[in-house]
């Protein structure tokens, strides 16, 4: 088989062809088999220019329509052919861009035309030839866009040669843009949809080219507008099938004027008429498109150029008067309206999404305007304010999420700014409700990102006005509280971004009147949403609101600087209406209680910022007639506990006992309970650190007069109603408070439980009467337990069971005296027995009102006291505790005396009264304050209450103390102490007489008296004095012995001798023992004592 000819050989062959039709059918497909193959490719490209070109130039002419089309097929794909284009430059390229209008401008066939604008749309010249012949391609190309030959294949060719000349010679085609743009715009009108079509792709793929239009282009449209294109889409309004091209035509049209043509007023009108009828159509989808299209108006009225060149990292001040921003305000506003409107009134998911995305864009084309003040209440604020003031539901959760984050993005840009590259004191975009926005508006967030300088200090009021509308107090008590709850996260997340670029703003720069002007700007903010959310409603809305109110000042407590909140220099008028109320009513309260001396606050006085909050937070606890959750009330406890706050403290106190005053009802005053309770616990976490804070004596009396107030929590005096509740939140503190073991041992902790004793016993004494009478009250109506013996018995028995207070009152002198200033530190043993004193005379009156009610507390009380004195030591310590309680002992004794016959079964407080008095003359014993004639004579009017007092162990025990303390112990001399007095003989004598006719009850009480007499023996002493063997290890030897009368033990086994030598109350040797000792020892045989018994008879 012979080799296939050679390109060249082809080429000239078909040159040749007689037949022009077949020669280029022949040339067509040797193109398409070498156009795969580069080296043939170039092979035929050699050839193509001087043999083949001029023939296809000459007869694409031809008036032999085959002819002519062959060869324009075959020259477009030349044009097309990379390899083969490559070798058309120059003047050849020229000659064949002429040749190609010449056809289309002046071929009477439509073929023809439709193929030469073919090969200009596929061609792939030399960007310079095509820029020498752009004004003639273009004019070509603009008359077949006007189709000649009626024929839609020939727009369709047009509009692909301008989508290529616009790639190719964008600035030429931009240039010409009037003889070139018209003929496609006028075609969006058309009746026919494919060329509706079209056009509108065709502007799609050339508007980066012609947008902005150019002045003449403007021109060109306002002129067809004017003419016929405006009254042409006014009248497709009337059918319904074409509002939707009519205004997707109308949005071009308004491109294509540009800022200039559509600021005159005139035409401006007059296009508005078109989208004034859609955006209020009843078709959702009419509204959805005129929406979108709205947008071309942004870009018309905000041009690209406008926002070049500025820099990211300009502070821009918000109220700095730019007339280039004022000149704008105008268009954002005609371009707001309809948006609002919508807003407003649409319940269209879809539509509102749409208004919201078209909003966005506006903001984005703004670029750094959007920071100016008058643009942010303008185009900003005035959207936001719509969707929050429709509240939050489930409908409009994906609007509401969308505009949250846009409001955070615009706060967190001034903490970005000001804040160190690595302090990360910006919050994140709320993730879990940015999850809920629409797909497309989320999108939008990471696509137009909106330009956002820091905003000023001074615009702070535009930012609490948005959050105001987020916080509406009717939306929100309407709300499902999930959905309060989502406004109140992201809300209260908002705000503290807020405060931090206030905070941050004021250390960096500002000057001390505009920083006062921001905290007193936050701080009204927070009392209109105290205000606002009055909580009126018993609802759990309403609890939802009250902890929101509480977040936004602990936010603000926390977020603003100590230095600002409580410096002193920034003071506001505390101008709560609360206040005013309270100090009405301290004016006209006639109550008997005498109340702790503590400056009340003032209605319209001037304080600090921190003082403020606090009464204003308080305040709404006045207001809100809900139950107060434990989370609220911690979160006030945090707010007033700020531990560099100590005047914010003063003030919650002062606040405290001012709401005394006022009639309340029992709930109101559970919520005052359970917030002092919450107070209290915080305050006991960090007690040392607080007191620290406090200044001396000044300073605890703040902290005493808190801790009082469960005193008079009731201007009436008494607490009527839920008393279980009411005692349990003061007992639960109280008992922490005195037995406190993590700062038992700090000396600074012991001065203030000695300075809140004396507090508890001033209080006591001045409302004495007051108090009597709620004890009578509680009696006579019968309550289980008496809320101030309940109160004040834990506050007792708590410091009784404090081990440090009986180790204050055990020191010794001499260790004492190693101190450097010889004191013993805090005289809270002191406090302690004086509070005693108090409590015995208050729980006294229960006593007398209801001898046989259970008296649980007083029970409670004795058996601590019992164990109490029990541990005393010293001698001094003893006398003062028969110097401080000794009268109300002798009133309990006497007083239990006359009620003894009609005692209950079982602890009693009479069984408690005898372990008392018991303990008592065992530490007498072991101190030796029992032979103490002078100690015992003071003494007494209780001796001798305590020996009639008819229960036989306390009487008997009374009685030992009198047989020890003969004329013969005054001198503590050895002989002495040996020896019995007259008086005690003639005791002995008549023990003796009576027992030989005593009867079986006789017997017992001398057997109980032998036994008391044991039990009080004192022990064996070391050398300084301790107890080295203590009651309960004797009664433990001593448990079999029996009850037999110590004067009668004496009597009968005429014991006379013992060991050791006595010395007063001094040392003791190791050897020595007391007398009562050997009788222990003697008579513990009860074979022994019987028999001695038997004889007597």
């Amino acid at each position: 088989m012979p080799p296939p000819p050679s390109v060249a050989r082809q080429v000239a062959e078909i040159a040749a062809e007689p037949d022009r039709a077949t020669a280029y059918a022949r040339l067509l497909y040797l193109q398409r088999t070498y156009a795969d193959d580069p080296s043939a490719a170039a092979d035929l490209a050699a050839a193509s220019p001087f043999a083949l070109l001029p023939l296809l130039l000459r007869d694409a002419a031809n008036h032999d329509e085959e002819v002519a089309a062959s060869a324009l097929k075959c020259l477009g794909f030349a044009l097309y052919h990379p390899v083969l284009v490559s070798t058309i430059t120059g003047q050849l390229a020229q000659s064949v861009l002429a040749t190609l209008v010449q056809l289309i401008m002046t071929t009477k066939m439509k073929a023809i035309c439709n193929l030469a604008v073919w090969c200009i749309s596929v061609q792939q010249l030399e960007a310079s030839v095509v820029e020498d012949k752009a004004s003639t391609l273009l004019t070509a190309i603009a008359y077949a866009l006007d189709n000649p030959f009626g024929s839609l294949s020939t727009t369709f060719e047009a509009v692909q040669a301008t989508m290529k000349l616009g790639s190719q010679n964008p600035k030429g085609m931009r240039d010409l843009s009037s003889m070139w743009v018209p003929p496609i715009y006028r075609r969006l009108l058309s009746s026919e949809k494919p060329e509706r079509d079209m056009a509108e792709r065709c502007l799609i793929k050339v508007s980066s080219v012609i947008l902005p239009p150019q002045s003449s282009l403007s021109k060109e449209v306002a002129s067809d507008l004017e003419q016929k294109l405006l009254s042409s889409m006014i009248n497709m309004l009337n059918d319904p099938s074409k509002k939707i091209q009519a205004v997707k035509a109308w949005g071009w049209f308004v491109s294509l004027l540009g800022a200039s043509a559509v600021s005159t007023r005139p035409l401006l009108n007059k296009i508005l008429k078109v989208p004034e009828q859609l955006f209020t159509d009843p078709d959702p989808q009419v509204q959805i498109t005129t929406m979108v299209t709205w947008r071309n108006l942004v870009d018309a009225f905000f041009a690209p150029q406008a926002l070049e060149n500025v820099d990211q990292e300009t502070v821009l001040s918000p109220i700095e008067p730019r007339v280039h921003a004022s000149a704008q305000i105008k268009k954002i506003r005609l371009i707001m309206m309809p948006l609002c409107g919508v807003l407003l009134r649409s319940h269209n998911i879809t539509l509102s999404s749409s208004c919201l995305s078209t909003w966005h864009y506006l903001l984005y084309k703004l670029g750094d305007l959007i920071n100016h003040l008058s643009i942010l209440e303008a185009a900003f604020g005035t959207v936001l304010k719509i969707i929050f003031s429709s509240g939050l539901h489930n409908q409009n959760k994906p609007l509401w999420s969308f505009c949250i984050n846009v409001f955070h993005n615009f706060v967190s840009v001034r903490v970005r700014h000001l804040s160190s590259p690595g302090e990360n004191v910006c919050d994140p975009l709320n993730q879990n409700l940015l999850s809920q926005t629409c797909t497309h508006l989320k999108a939008l967030l990471g696509v137009h990102q909106i330009k956002w300088l820091p905003w000023d200090v001074t615009c702070l009021d535009f930012q609490l006005g948005i959050l105001s509308s987020i916080v509406n107090p009717e939306l929100l008590q309407n709300m499902a509280v999930e959905m309060a709850v989502t406004i109140m996260d992201s809300t209260t997340q908002i705000f503290r971004l807020l405060l931090q670029g206030v905070r941050l703003q004021c250390n960096s720069k500002l000057a001390d009147d505009n920083v006062a002007i921001c905290i007193t700007k936050v701080c009204k903010f927070v009392k209109k949403l105290f205000l606002d959310l009055e909580g009126k409603q018993k609802s759990n809305s309403s609890a939802v609101l009250v902890q929101f109110g509480l977040q936004f000042v602990k936010c603000t407590v926390e977020e603003l600087d100590n230095s600002m909140l409580a410096s002193g220099k920034y003071e506001l008028c505390l101008d709560i209406e609360q206040i005013k109320e309270m100090q009405y009513a301290e004016a006209e309260c006639s109550t008997k209680l005498s109340y702790p001396r503590i400056r009340p606050l003032a209605y319209m006085e001037m304080v600090s910022p921190a003082v403020y909050l606090t009464a204003l937070s308080l305040s709404v606890v006045t207001q809100f007639t809900g139950e107060l959750s434990h989370g609220d009330a911690h979160q006030l406890a945090l707010i007033i506990c700020s531990s560099d706050l100590p005047e914010n403290f003063h003030a919650a106190v002062a606040f405290l006992y001012m709401q005394i005053m006022r009639q309340v009802d029992s709930q109101l005053r559970i919520k005052w309970l359970l917030l002092w309770n919450k107070v209290s616990k915080r305050l006991n976490e960090q007690m040392i650190s607080y007191l620290k804070l406090s200044c001396g004596a000044s300073g605890h009396d703040v902290f005493c007069q808190f801790f009082c107030y469960p005193f008079f929590a009731s201007s009436k005096g008494y607490l009527p109603m839920t008393q279980d509740l009411e005692v349990e939140l003061a007992i639960e503190v109280y008992g922490s408070l005195c037995t406190n073991s993590n700062y038992c041992l700090e000396a600074s902790y012991m001065v203030f439980l000695d300075h809140l004793f004396e507090y508890f016993i001033r209080i006591i004494d001045e409302n004495m009467s007051s108090f009597q009478a709620n004890i009578e009250y509680c009696l006579e109506k019968k309550f289980e337990d008496i809320t101030i013996l309940s109160v004040l018995g834990k506050v007792v028995i708590g410091a009784l069971e404090n081990a440090q207070i009986l180790n204050y009152a055990n020191q010794d002198v001499e260790v004492a005296n190693e101190e450097s200033d010889g004191c013993r530190g805090p005289n809270i043993f002191l406090s302690c027995l004086k509070l005693v004193n108090r409590f015995m005379r208050l729980s006294s009156f229960g006593l007398k009102a209801i001898p046989a009610a259970k008296h649980q507390v007083t029970n409670m009380f004795f058996s601590s006291l019992s164990t109490f004195v029990g541990h005393l030591t010293l001698a001094k310590d003893i006398v003062l505790l028969f110097e401080i309680i000794g009268d109300q002992l002798t009133e309990w004794l006497t007083l239990s005396s006359t009620l003894y016959l009609e005692r209950q079964q079982g602890e009693t407080i009479i069984d408690q009264l005898e372990k008392l008095w018991l303990s008592i003359v065992r530490c007498l014993t072991t101190s030796r304050l029992i032979y103490d004639c002078s100690f015992l004579q003071k003494q007494h009017l209780l001796l001798q209450v305590a020996v009639n007092h008819p229960h036989k162990p306390i009487s008997a025990a009374a009685t030992s103390i009198r047989r020890a303390s003969g004329p013969g112990n005054a001198g503590l001399q050895h002989e002495r102490c040996r020896s019995v007095s007259k008086t005690d003989e003639l005791s002995v004598d008549r023990s003796t007489e009576d027992l030989n006719c005593a009867s079986d009850a006789d017997r017992t009480f001398a057997l109980e008296e032998l036994s008391v007499s044991r039990m009080l023996a004192p022990p064996m002493l070391s050398g300084r004095g301790v107890v080295t063997s203590n009651s309960t290890d004797r009664a433990k030897r001593n448990g079999e012995s029996l009850r037999i009368s110590a004067g009668l033990g004496r009597k009968r086994l005429k014991i006379t001798k013992y060991s050791g030598k006595a010395k007063g109350l001094g040392k003791v040797t190791g050897n020595s023992f007391s007398p009562q000792w050997v009788e222990s020892k003697v008579c513990r045989k009860p074979e022994l004592i019987l028999e001695m018994l038997k004889r007597k008879r």
